[in-house]
């Protein structure tokens, strides 16, 4: 079975890495990511997941982005939200895991939105149990985070301390530099609006609870795995475009980095991978649900910023692109199962 899900996981990682946006990033930054974990990312990731969560455990996800601060304050971008929701229902249904979601504050109400379109109830994280332990009603936390450094560091540790995660997964968050500055893709500081979520994850790191990482642009919570590859091929990843000048490549680490031309994407395919290595086929992300989803995260009010408007798509690619990407994986993945030996 490992020979057969190691097949699968190269193939979903070739299919995450196809640059359908073209934005010429993720054949620079998947070979570093994959020679760091030494095998496929998605087989890593969900290896990690495997060996760490039991059922009843807390998970903490993190996500969203307020990426055009002068532009939309207050509003974020349409990556990672879907992917999120998507990765919760797989912990969820897979290892009966309790999903827990920390963003921003004035993104709460939003992400509430895209995981109902998901199925889950929206409830306090200790309420929770209760749909694991009767296995009824899919059932999620979404909390806020600050955004000041002081207030951020104290929550990372009530968090951990309260919640006591057997794992954190950062998808599509934004990471701090050197400098301690998160940038949005052009360089720019985005680090007022931003919850500081990088130290949740240097915290978790000290505890040894595991850590995941999903990204696309070289700018978000994990890229340090491949700081040095973010900084030699990524726009501003040396050199950004604010008072810092230190760059937008980020310093905080995780166990496993999973790379992906957009985060959304990767997030599916690990879902994917998880749904079928514990036999859980309701994981598997499906077009229908897909569809709602990101029909959903544009209704909220979330925005693709290449696209340049509040379109039910990410990072310059539709619905529909986003539909058949979808199906693509699933097919990958059934297929690979059925005839891999």
């Amino acid at each position: 079975m490992e020979a057969k899900l190691e097949q699968i996981a190269a193939t979903l990682d070739r299919i995450i890495s196809l640059d359908i946006p073209a934005r010429g990033l993720i054949g620079k930054l998947y070979p570093a990511a994959r020679e760091k974990a030494g095998r496929p990312l998605t087989l890593a990731a969900t290896d990690l997941l495997c060996r760490r969560v039991r059922p009843g455990d807390t998970v903490i996800l993190a996500t969203g982005w307020v990426d055009q601060p002068v532009v939309a304050p207050g509003c974020g971008e349409s990556d990672g939200p879907p992917g999120t929701v998507a990765m919760a229902r797989a912990l969820r249904l897979a290892l009966k895991a309790a999903p827990v979601i920390v963003t921003d504050a004035c993104l709460v109400e939003g992400l509430k939105l895209v995981a109902r379109a998901a199925g889950f109830q929206c409830v306090a994280p200790d309420e929770i149990g209760h749909s694991v332990v009767r296995d009824k009603l899919l059932t999620v936390a979404i909390l806020p985070f600050p955004a000041a450094d002081a207030a951020a560091k104290q929550e990372a540790e009530r968090l951990l301390d309260d919640l006591k995660p057997a794992a954190c997964i950062a998808i599509e968050r934004g990471g701090m530099n050197g400098a301690g500055v998160i940038h949005n893709m052009s360089g720019e500081d985005t680090n007022g609006s931003q919850a500081k979520l990088d130290y949740l994850f240097r915290a978790a790191g000290r505890r040894q609870i595991a850590t995941i990482g999903v990204g696309d642009g070289g700018n978000e919570i994990g890229m340090a795995n491949i700081a040095a590859a973010v900084r030699a091929h990524v726009p501003c990843g040396a050199a950004c475009r604010c008072p810092c000048a230190s760059g937008l490549a980020p310093v905080t680490p995780v166990d496993v980095l999973v790379t992906a031309v957009i985060s959304n994407w990767g997030a599916y395919a690990l879902a994917d991978l998880l749904g079928l290595r514990t036999e859980a086929p309701a994981a598997i992300v499906d077009d229908a649900a897909a569809r709602r989803v990101l029909e959903a995260t544009a209704a909220a009010g979330f925005h693709d910023p290449i696209a340049g408007g509040v379109y039910p798509g990410a990072d310059g690619c539709g619905l529909d692109a986003n539909l058949g990407f979808v199906t693509l994986l699933r097919e990958a993945l059934l297929n690979g199962a059925a005839r891999y030996r």
